[in-house]
């Protein structure tokens, strides 16, 4: 079902009747924008619909103005649409037991996801990356050091390494231009992961980072998210890899029964980063990727932006964005990291969406290590504030929460952004999140 070769309708063609597939989910990650393009491009009469508006939409809907045969309902989702399609394609984030999705279920209409078509058509070896934390930064260097040994190889050797989904990349953008022989670096979220749990799949070579609590709002445990992550293993085989973070006490129980050739990352003295690194080196050797060039790309590899990211040092302050900090237990690793290394007192910009996770440690560890705490709105900081013991304000928005925290500070301290919350309720996502903070500084150090 549509899922050949790009069809665009000719003249020839105009009495064909056209499959009509629903898009559920345009979002501003790129995934319900490549499989509407992915759709588009065949000829298929696409409808996206999405609770956001056109001007929330408006990045995604730019990049699909050039199709005709596209049409949008925004700002609600009407029960027709879903019940007179002949393909529904689920946005990830979208949870299968959505209403909406059960009627069309009922009545036989198919759905999909982008995760689905892609490793059900894909001739192309897949090396998987997951984890609540650290798993761009492990895909992207991955990707470098692949890209490192394959461009240099002799012409019949030279293999294409892509780097795809949940790095805002589409699976279905470039679906039709990976051949057999080239690599695809997946990101995979959990919810993506649930899409490969339906048809059974696994890739070749699978990494895990860490697994610790989130997302409670679609899971609502740390069981039922579990298991979600653990599919990136489940329907390996004996001739596959699995690399893990072999700090993680979790992660050593949970796949202790793998049928994968097993890889424990495992030495106590490694920083998060540290331990993608060794994760995307171990992927990297595992395809005999040559130690000098391993050497080569890790030693230019700065880290990924919104990764406690060094964003400016004005006025003997330093400006670190973590905005990718989307639950607490990455707060508390962020402020492990960074009073170990800088040493320097910290004024934390936090809250948010809150995801039905639970505060209590982040904000033990805020009343040990802050020196001022600036809260965002949110359902998170109402939890946050039930447990502080330190010193707080709170910003209507970025620009006033940058502004307080450079009040707040003196010479010598470290002005750090880790939310531990979803930012849907003030930003378009984590992304346009880090992006305010940083436009928020360079604004600060020109006034």
């Amino acid at each position: 079902m549509l899922i050949n070769k790009p069809h665009y309708s000719k003249s020839r063609d105009k009495d064909k009747v056209m499959p009509k597939v629903l898009i559920f989910g345009l979002g501003l990650n790129g995934g319900g924008v490549g499989s509407a393009r992915f759709f588009g491009r065949q000829g298929a009469k696409v409808t996206v619909t999405d609770l956001k508006t056109k001007k929330a939409l408006a990045t995604s809907l730019d990049k699909l103005a050039h199709f005709p045969n596209i049409k949008y309902v925004l700002g609600k989702h009407r029960l027709a649409d879903f019940l007179t399609s002949d393909l529904i394609v689920k946005n990830p984030a979208i949870s299968w037991d959505n209403p909406f999705l059960k009627k069309a279920r009922a009545k036989g209409i198919p759905i999909t996801t982008d995760t689905i078509i892609f490793f059900g058509q894909t001739p192309a070896f897949v090396i998987g990356i997951t984890g609540t934390k650290g798993k761009s930064t492990t895909a992207t260097l991955l990707a470098e050091l692949l890209r490192k040994k394959y461009s240099r190889a002799r012409p019949e050797l030279r293999r294409k390494v892509w780097l795809l989904g949940n790095i805002q990349k589409s699976f279905l953008d470039k679906i039709f231009q990976i051949k057999p022989k080239d690599i695809v670096v997946a990101e995979l979220s959990s919810f993506q992961l649930e899409d490969l749990a339906l048809i059974k799949k696994s890739p070749r070579i699978a990494v895990i980072t860490n697994i610790f609590p989130d997302h409670f709002n679609r899971y609502g445990s740390l069981k039922n998210y579990i298991k979600a992550k653990t599919n990136i293993f489940a329907y390996q085989k004996p001739k596959d890899h699995l690399i893990i973070n072999g700090n993680d006490k979790l992660l050593v129980k949970l796949t202790k029964k793998t049928k994968a050739r097993k890889h424990l990352i495992k030495n106590k003295n490694l920083t998060p980063l540290e331990i993608n690194i060794a994760l995307a080196i171990q992927a990297a050797k595992i395809l005999k990727v040559p130690k000098k060039e391993i050497d080569e790309t890790v030693k230019k590899f700065s880290g990924l932006a919104g990764r406690q990211e060094i964003i400016r040092k004005f006025k003997n302050r330093i400006f670190i964005n973590d905005t990718t900090a989307t639950n607490p237990t990455a707060v508390i690793i962020a402020l492990e990291n960074l009073t170990k290394k800088y040493q320097r007192p910290i004024i934390l910009i936090a809250g948010g969406q809150n995801k039905n996770l639970d505060y209590k440690l982040m904000t033990r560890e805020i009343n040990k290590k802050i020196k001022q705490l600036v809260l965002l709105p949110g359902s998170a900081t109402k939890k946050i504030k039930k447990y502080l013991q330190t010193n707080f304000s709170e910003a209507k928005n970025m620009k006033e929460a940058v502004k307080k925290s450079f009040q707040l500070s003196e010479s010598g301290d470290l002005i750090l952004l880790s939310p531990g919350a979803a930012s849907f309720n003030l930003f378009q996502n984590e992304f346009d999140r880090g992006d305010r903070f940083d436009k928020a500084i360079k604004r600060l150090a020109s006034e």
